[in-house]
Parts: C-alpha cells; structure tokens; sequence
C-alpha cells in the first residue's frame, strides 16, 4: 500500500510541473488555427490585433536549439472566463503559444 502512495505523490508533483509550464500548438480564433510557423500578419488577419503587445525574453527553439531570446509578447483572450493565450512572435513568426492565466 504504501507503493500506491509514492506513486500518487510522485505523479501529483509531476503533473503539477506540467501545469506550470503549459504551452500549446495552436490557438484557434473563429474557425481556423495560428500555429508555430505562421507569420504574424497571418496572426493578426486571422485573430486581428491582440488586446496587449509587449517585448521581453523567452526560451524558444531557434533552428531546432532552445535558446533565450528577445520576442513580441501578443496577448489574446477570447473572453473574461477563458484563459489567456500569448503568442510570442520571433522575427514575424509565430515561434511558440503559451497558456496564460485567468484574469
């Protein structure tokens, strides 16, 4: 019994780990998807303007190295109750999609 128990614990911290760092593939706005990849003008024709830009530091993947770099921070939220999506853009391309937090 007392193996069960580790086992929860140990995966109760790990999954709290997960949540902490959460990142998506893509945000949908409407019916289609921005996704790693896309240009910013794509962003902004599909999603229009963000409500919030700003500029600051990021780990992300530059050609296949994950590197700390400087990005555009484009912050989206759909509505009040759901949660916020920041798009960092990385020499106009969309380099990753976090999940934010609620406000």
């Amino acid at each position: 019994m007392r193996v069960i128990s580790s086992v929860v614990i140990i995966i109760s911290l790990f999954g709290f780990t997960i949540i902490e760092n959460l990142s998506a593939d893509s945000y949908r706005c409407g019916r289609k998807l921005i996704r790693t990849g896309d240009s910013s003008r794509d962003v902004i024709r599909v999603c229009g303007e963000p409500g919030y830009k700003d500029r600051g530091y990021a780990k992300i993947k530059i050609e296949g190295v994950l590197q700390k770099t400087r990005v555009e921070r484009w912050y989206y939220q759909k509505s009040k109750r759901s949660l916020e999506r920041v798009i960092l853009i990385y020499r106009g391309v969309v380099a990753g999609i976090k999940v934010g937090t609620r406000d």
